[in-house]
């Protein structure tokens, strides 16, 4: 089996052993698990989004507003920016949190321009 192979399949395995700790109520568990995942895939939009969402869920809303700034600054799409509002309604940063809301609004939730 070739490396990249390995490293994709790992990388599944993770992934799913991330998603059956959240399913099962182990928030924590799950987002260490996805740690592993960060490590070799910074980069990744998808690993990127699903870190913002478990940081979030745990009540860490500043480290889950790095994640989704960075998803969607790999993206352009408009989920992340979904995550962004929240993070920054729950930080208080109301005005803030309204004109992404308004940005979101604007694009019909498509692709966005950078905040």
């Amino acid at each position: 089996m070739r490396a990249v192979d390995s490293s994709i399949i790992r990388t599944q395995k993770l992934w799913s052993a991330s998603r059956r700790a959240e399913n099962g109520g182990d928030l924590s568990g799950a987002l260490e698990i996805h740690k592993q995942i960060l490590i070799g895939d910074k980069a990744s939009y998808a690993s990127c989004l699903r870190a913002g969402w478990l940081y979030y869920k745990l009540g860490s809303y500043e480290e889950s507003l790095r994640y989704y700034e960075r998803a969607s600054v790999l993206s352009g799409d408009a989920w992340p920016l979904y995550g962004i509002m929240n993070c920054l309604n729950a930080l208080g940063e109301a005005e803030e949190a309204g004109r992404v809301a308004e940005c979101i609004l604007k694009t019909g939730g498509r692709a966005v321009p950078a905040l």
